[in-house]
């Protein structure tokens, strides 16, 4: 076996292991692989046409081809296409051009034409109309719209040039026009036909794709290899997760290829491989919304898993839209989801805490305030539920449970930054974010006992301020150990200015959960106060009602929904990883491995 071959054959076997993330050097992309990107992108479009046609698979009609000459006939046929989708766009231009000048029939003009008489198509603005010198010319007025005025010229001068936009009348009426449309149309109505009769090659267009993709991968990772001692020896770097190696050394044995294996080095980019349990796994996709980790750094997916649903919730903030929310996921459970069904999960999960929280959180239903004092009963005995009342002479009302949610994600962020520092850098590194927990306790006590004159916080006041000082010190010293003491001594200003600054600012982005709820809550009551004011005593006002209730409630959901979903994204990613010192940019973990079809 030669030793081309022999590097191919070891591929290979990388690819069916699975296990393998090759490090691909920013190298020129060889010929092959540019051939075969190529040819990935035409069976790509070409699935996608049939896809749009109609096509849905079954059996190939008629004597079977070769793949190779399915695409080229596809392709063909798709050329075809694109060229009358092109002709007749510029025909129906043409009419839209024509059309302020209305019908006409070009042989009555080519009848003056053969007497000495030219016609043109004229357009200018009223002002400029109205100056026109007709002493010349015929001119016959067509349209007028707004201060644009359409018309027609006809001189026997054959090289008329007026001041004002004009051409020669065209051969082609707009009724010709159309008629050549109709045929255009028809001609697409053709090829869509055989579009559909290569329905039967779609699955093998898909099985197709899959090795290209193969192919492709085969084709990248061939060309990683290092060449050493004038090519008698090759290498190629990999990654692999930590769980996996006795597979790797097994494979290794099995190829009888040398091998070195060693743990990650610090500055180096290391592929991430999240891996978390059943119920954090949910909300992996929006962690990957942002960034991944990096290599040495905490997954925060399993934090997100606790706070996110309660700031949705919190968001949203009515029983109902929750209850809502969570049986549309269970219908897409089983239908639109289908092939994504974890996506439906999360959503019955939002949609679960969501209709809880707006039982607790003000009380809210479809936008009715459940109210102890309220006239029907049902929703009186709905009303002990509410916990978070919007009472502001009540300490856990529904704007000060919101800023304690801050509270406690900000000093969550902290506490995971000092584990993070211990962990990976050392305990040294850890005391500038323990001086940063320090203050911030310290300035968020002061302010309850001492602004809000809160009674039970009024206590061990100097202990408060030894704290507060104590955080200072550590900040101080110690905010950057990268740096020499000088240096750190030097530049201690702007990390106290970003902690002092930064902490007002993380905790109120909390009272957006407060405004967001509250504003779906009042919309939810004034369209319950237009659509009883629109029913009436007759039938066709209740249906009018009834509609408008519907409606506007679905509006206030999908609104609602939005805000519930964006803006916890962002005290997620802003006020939580910043607090966090979340640094990401961290590298996906893709195996070298057989694909799977994605178009």
């Amino acid at each position: 076996m030669t030793d081309e071959s022999r590097r191919s054959v070891l591929t290979q076997s990388m690819q069916e292991l699975g296990l393998l993330h090759i490090e691909h050097e920013a190298i020129d992309i060889p010929e092959e692989t540019e051939t075969l990107l190529h040819e990935q992108n035409q069976v790509k479009r070409l699935i996608h046409i049939l896809e749009n046609a109609g096509c849905s698979g079954g059996q190939p009609s008629g004597n079977r081809m070769e793949i190779g000459e399915v695409i080229q006939q596809l392709l063909k046929i798709n050329e075809q296409t694109e060229a009358i989708h092109q002709e007749k766009e510029q025909l129906e231009r043409n009419v839209r051009h024509l059309a302020p000048w209305g019908n006409y029939h070009f042989h009555k003009f080519q009848r003056l034409m053969e007497n000495g008489l030219y016609g043109y198509l004229c357009h200018t603005d009223k002002q400029s109309f109205a100056r026109i010198n007709q002493s010349d010319a015929i001119v016959e007025k067509i349209n007028q719209f707004g201060n644009n005025v359409y018309f027609v010229v006809i001189t026997q001068d054959k090289d008329y040039s007026p001041s004002f936009e004009y051409f020669p009348v065209p051969k082609n009426s707009p009724a010709d026009l159309a008629e050549a449309i109709n045929q255009q149309q028809n001609q697409l109505t053709e090829t869509i036909a055989t579009l559909q009769s290569y329905s039967g090659y779609l699955p093998t267009l898909q099985q197709y794709l899959i090795k290209v993709a193969d192919a492709i991968a085969l084709s990248r990772a061939e060309a990683s290899y290092h060449e050493h001692s004038d090519g008698r020896l090759i290498s190629i770097s990999a990654w692999f997760p930590a769980k996996n190696e006795q597979k790797v050394l097994h494979f290794l044995d099995r190829e009888r290829v040398a091998w070195k294996i060693r743990d990650p080095q610090k500055e180096e980019k290391v592929p991430v491989v999240l891996n978390n349990r059943s119920y954090p796994r949910l909300f992996e996709p929006i962690t990957q919304i942002f960034e991944l980790p990096n290599y040495n750094e905490t997954d925060l997916t399993p934090f997100l898993s606790v706070f996110y649903p309660i700031l949705f919730a919190y968001c949203l903030g009515d029983a109902g839209y929750g209850f809502v929310l969570m049986v549309l996921m269970i219908a897409g459970y089983f239908s639109v989801f289908r092939q994504t069904r974890s996506i439906a999960v999360l959503g019955i999960i939002l949609g679960g805490v969501t209709t809880v929280m707006g039982f607790i959180k003000s009380g809210s239903l479809f936008g009715i305030a459940l109210m102890s004092d309220h006239p029907q009963a049902w929703i009186r005995q709905l009303s002990q539920w509410v916990m978070i009342p919007d009472d502001s002479t009540r300490i856990f009302n529904a704007f000060n449970v919101a800023l304690m949610i801050g509270v406690i994600q900000i000093h969550t962020g902290i506490a995971i930054a000092i584990y993070n520092k211990i962990k990976y850098k050392g305990y040294t590194y850890a005391l500038a974010p323990v001086g940063k927990l320090l203050v911030v306790s310290s300035l968020i006590w002061i302010f309850l006992a001492d602004m809000q004159e809160i009674a039970e916080l009024n206590v061990l006041g100097d202990f408060r301020n030894y704290q507060l000082i104590s955080g200072i010190v550590l900040v101080v010293f110690f905010h950057d150990m990268d740096l020499s003491l000088a240096k750190r001594l030097g530049g201690f200003f702007m990390p106290l200015f970003f902690i002092f600054t930064g902490i007002l600012g993380d905790i109120l982005s909390y009272v957006r959960l407060f405004a967001l709820g509250l504003a779906s809550s009042v919309l939810g009551l004034v369209v319950n106060q237009i659509g009883l004011q629109i029913m009436g005593e007759s039938i066709f006002s209740m249906i009018l009602g009834v509609v408008f209730l519907v409606l506007g409630h679905a509006l206030n959901f999908g609104i609602a929904a939005l805000g519930s979903f964006v803006h916890p994204l962002r005290l997620t990613f802003v006020e939580f990883y910043g607090n966090v010192g979340f640094q990401g940019k961290g590298l996906t973990y893709r195996p070298f491995k057989k694909s799977k079809l994605t178009v």
